[in-house]
């Protein structure tokens, strides 16, 4: 049965009662509710920032942006992720954006593998002309570490590698062996700042690093997740920014000589052995 409010004389004063009361409490909920949201969002900053960073390579084995490094990730850790690549980013063949996926596995701290393949726009068949990617570019990195640098002493990390050290489907655009040395620094507590410098070799027709490179990444000490990298990958000068995410996810962004975009997207897991 409906009951009707009779707002005369002293039921006006018992209604105004309610009415406050209700309202208080609508308060108090939206408070709390607040309170927690503020509590979440300050969990996730703290789960972001706080985790160990270690730089991502475009192609999938560690490094700056597009020049490899000598850190390793830790040993039982698998890597999968994507990139975007910009024209002529690999190659001059490459005339066009295209992407690649990989997935990258270190089975001790100082073995590094990676399998990747790259979209390649092509015909799609002799006798049909239309244009697309409808090609994939099998590669594969292998990557060994016979020196890891120490805290507090003065010799780098060294590592030796090779991409694509056998093809039986002709030439690969990543053919190389280098070798890559890295040093870290650290600015009083603010800043931290890790130099990589190393020399590839093309084997097989590579084209993609050819000489001389380096680079350097800086990150507060405070908030280590997130690095802004410059580099010099034998090609080309490229600078961006990465971050690592909820200790799993990693994001890169990057331009080489500001004529395009490129980008990387990657998921990490490590198994504890």
């Amino acid at each position: 049965m409906h009951r009707t409010i009779d707002y005369s004389k002293g039921n006006w004063y018992l209604y105004l009662r309610l009415s406050v009361i209700n309202e208080c409490m609508l308060m108090e909920m939206l408070g709390e509710l607040v309170r927690r949201c503020r509590l979440i969002a300050l969990s996730g900053v703290v789960m972001m920032f706080c985790a160990q960073m270690h730089a991502q390579h475009l192609i999938g084995t560690q490094g700056l942006m597009n020049i490899p490094s000598a850190e390793m990730n830790p040993s039982g850790t698998f890597e999968g992720g994507i990139s975007l690549l910009q024209e002529q980013m690999m190659a001059d063949k490459y005339d066009y954006y295209t992407g690649l996926y990989y997935i990258s596995f270190t089975p001790f701290s100082f073995v590094e593998l990676t399998f990747r393949e790259t979209l390649r726009k092509t015909k799609k068949s002799k006798y049909d002309t239309r244009v697309g990617y409808y090609q994939q570019d099998r590669s594969t990195s292998v990557r060994l570490r016979p020196v890891k640098e120490k805290a507090g002493k003065w010799w780098p990390s060294v590592v030796v590698g090779v991409n694509d050290i056998y093809s039986d489907h002709g030439t690969s655009e990543y053919a190389a062996v280098y070798g890559v040395l890295t040093k870290n620094f650290h600015v009083g507590s603010v800043i931290d700042i890790s130099a990589t410098a190393g020399y590839a070799y093309p084997i097989d027709n590579g084209q993609a690093y050819d000489g001389v490179f380096g680079g350097v990444s800086i990150s507060p000490s405070s908030f280590n997740a997130l690095k802004v990298m410059a580099e010099y990958d034998t090609g080309g000068v490229n600078v961006g920014a990465s971050v690592e995410l909820f200790r799993h996810l990693r994001v890169m962004c990057l331009t080489r000589e500001f004529k395009g975009v490129c980008a990387g997207l990657s998921y990490l897991y490590t198994i504890k052995y």
